[in-house]
């Protein structure tokens, strides 16, 4: 590692702790506060006195005396993450060995309607900091990228944009920077999962999403709750720096120049004759129009491919509301060009059991696995990867939940031993 990327790791870990201590004083603020030297008279009523900060329990620093509702009833809504992460690699992949990462994020969303008198506009800002070494690139060498948030320190304005409904929701537009796994592939059943292509195909070339999110503008259609049709276009390629702070997030991009096109639709029920239970179905198809380095050496002027993505509720107990307890399971499968991409086709699955046990509802207890054939064109030992994911996340507090988490995997990058990695996330709401 050089000594930029040293620099910028130690100021990017310093602005994450600075402003977790900040979140935390505040916190000890909102909870010891002292009562008020000017003490209401005996008669008044202690409710119509006391602040609100219903509603705020999950959140460390709660609801700051009440001011946080207020703003909330006025439109403006301001939310804090800690995710510390530790990784250990038991056997293979390229070493063995423990590393440790620490993200943080703040973001403010306005609404316009309450704010302004605006119907239907919301405006979004997150800052993210992320600090810590790429265990993917230092440990397990997988192509997969066994946990989503793997990548190299950087500090960024991580999204801003802003929306607009139109038609009672019929149509909405979106213009910014903001993650395109937001509204794009995005597998529902899959987000508890720490395995990337657990949560977004892996066969999108250039997709901008963690660890670089990049400028693009969207159209979205819904004329009816069972359908959807949604385009977008991103400047997604590495000569894109918009708010990047420190770091360089988007060095992960196959192409120097260009733009990517994706298109999504699908289809939702609650009560299917067959499924009885809540679900989806997408279809997405995506080209790109930079150019890529082929496998032989050449060049080739765009790429594209598609992907599919099935979420289904399997079980719940009687009585439960939809999203209460209950077992969720997802398919996807991706396909692109073997001549530009490592992976041409992925056909992953999984389930996640909320609540399996019934007095701890809020409980997940997880299985997937994902399977990645690799280009033949890439002259690699193995044809393919697999991980398979095993975890179980548990609330600590209100505040906080704890996401024990183990892959095996198998022909890591297609030519490194079989790894079994372990990875302990502690996640924290301000």
């Amino acid at each position: 590692m050089n000594c930029k990327i040293r620099l910028s790791q130690k100021r990017s870990t310093s602005v994450a702790l600075t402003v977790t201590a900040a979140m935390l004083a505040l916190a000890a603020h909102a909870d010891d506060a002292p009562s008020s030297t000017n003490a209401a008279p005996a008669t008044a009523s202690p409710a119509s006195l006391a602040p609100d900060n219903s509603g705020f329990d999950d959140k460390l620093t709660g609801g700051w005396d009440g001011e946080r509702r207020r703003l909330e009833d006025k439109g403006l809504s301001l939310n804090g993450q800690l995710i510390l992460e530790g990784f250990h690699n038991f056997q293979g992949g390229l070493k063995t060995g423990t590393e440790g990462a620490l993200s943080f994020d703040l973001n403010l969303a306005l609404d316009t309607e309450r704010a302004l008198g605006w119907k239907g506009g919301q405006f979004y800002a997150d800052l993210e900091d992320h600090a810590g070494r790429n265990p993917t690139a230092d440990l397990t060498g997988d192509i997969q990228a066994f946990d989503k948030l793997n990548t190299t320190p950087y500090l960024q304005v991580y999204e801003l944009w802003y929306q607009q409904d139109l038609f009672n929701g019929w149509l909405r537009l979106k213009l910014g920077k903001w993650d395109a796994n937001d509204d794009f592939s995005v597998i529902d059943n899959g987000l508890a999962f720490l395995n990337a292509s657990d949560i977004v195909s892996p066969t999108i070339l250039a997709f901008p999403t963690t660890p670089d999110p990049m400028p693009g503008t969207a159209v979205y259609f819904t004329p009816a709750k069972f359908w959807y049709a949604r385009f977008a276009a991103f400047y997604a390629n590495r000569s894109d720096t918009f708010g990047d702070i420190t770091g360089h997030p988007q060095s992960i991009q196959p192409t120097e120049h260009g733009a990517l096109f994706l298109g999504e639709t699908g289809l939702r029920w609650d009560h299917a004759p067959l499924l009885r239970k809540d679900g989806n179905l997408k279809f997405g198809a995506w080209g790109h129009t930079g150019t890529f380095p082929r496998f032989d050496g050449t060049q080739q002027r765009g790429a594209n491919g598609c992907y599919a993505i099935l979420d289904q509720t399997l079980w719940q107990p009687n009585g439960e509301p939809e999203q209460g307890r209950g077992v969720r399971g997802f398919m996807e499968a991706g396909q692109t060009q073997a001549s530009v991409s490592a992976i041409d086709w992925n056909i992953a699955g999984g389930f996640a059991w909320t609540g399996p046990l019934a007095t701890r509802p809020s409980d997940i207890l997880g299985f997937s696995a994902n399977y990645a054939h690799l280009s033949s064109q890439a002259a690699l030992p193995h044809p393919y990867e697999l991980a398979l994911e095993w975890f179980y996340q548990l609330p600590l507090w209100k505040r906080a939940t704890l996401h024990p988490d183990v892959q095996f995997i198998v022909h890591p990058g297609g030519q490194y031993p079989n790894a079994v990695v372990g990875t302990l996330d502690l996640t924290i709401q301000f």
